[in-house]
């Protein structure tokens, strides 16, 4: 099933219409919603839908994107949270695409909060997380990414965007590498880290890690 958005002046009326349907999905395996938030969509909203979503146990692939508009217009940690509820309750997901690119009110606590969830997967096989100019996540939320993606013992496939995340240092940019290294399943690796603070001694160590298929750098 897929449903998008494409309007500004859709939010959480819309929202709260969905999150009432999609319960009645009870056999659906795979789920793709994009939905640009706006000045009619808050977390509220978003948060109903997770709370929805956490009712599909039949659930094997999910692509969820909520792309923010500025600083006004994006969700926050508050949504963030809800996220890791809901992965707790869909367990049986082997592929996760999760974008929240331009909104710039998530910060670590809210990355955390969805490494928590996220390290409940066990069936993951592929993972996607956009983290476009959300320039308030740094390397204590990129940290608890890669401990859970470690955790994960079936997950081949990492995509990460992180441009635009000023608070990510030569820190991450170590955890990462050697999360990498240490994994014996991961085999497709992209993770894009322009705009960040990594230095080129950090870009250098990045590009040596042989999983690592493409690099933006």
């Amino acid at each position: 099933l897929f449903l998008w958005n494409p309007y500004n002046n859709m939010g959480d009326v819309c929202l709260v219409s969905l999150s009432r349907f999609l319960p009645t999905l009870t056999r659906i395996q795979e789920l793709s919603i994009h939905w640009c938030v706006n000045k009619y969509t808050s977390d509220d909203g978003c948060c109903q839908m997770a709370n929805a979503i956490s009712s599909l146990s039949s659930l094997s692939h999910l692509q969820l994107h909520l792309p923010g508009a500025s600083e006004e217009y994006s969700i926050t940690d508050r949504t963030m949270k809800s996220m890791c509820t809901m992965l707790r309750s869909v367990i049986t997901l082997s592929h996760l695409d999760f974008s929240f690119s331009g909104n710039y009110n998530i910060t670590d606590s809210g990355v955390i909060d969805v490494s928590q969830g996220l390290a409940q997967l066990t069936h993951l096989i592929s993972f996607q997380i956009n983290l476009f100019w959300c320039y308030e996540v740094g390397d204590v939320g990129v940290s608890h990414v890669m401990d859970a993606i470690q955790s994960l013992q079936h997950l081949s496939r990492l995509h990460m965007n992180l441009w635009g995340c000023r608070g990510v240092t030569d820190v991450g940019g170590q955890k990462i590498g050697d999360i990498m290294r240490a994994s014996t399943s991961l085999i497709d690796v992209e993770v894009d880290i322009k705009e960040t603070r990594i230095s080129e001694s950090g870009v250098a160590n990045l590009r040596s890690v042989k999983a690592v298929s493409y690099t933006h750098l």
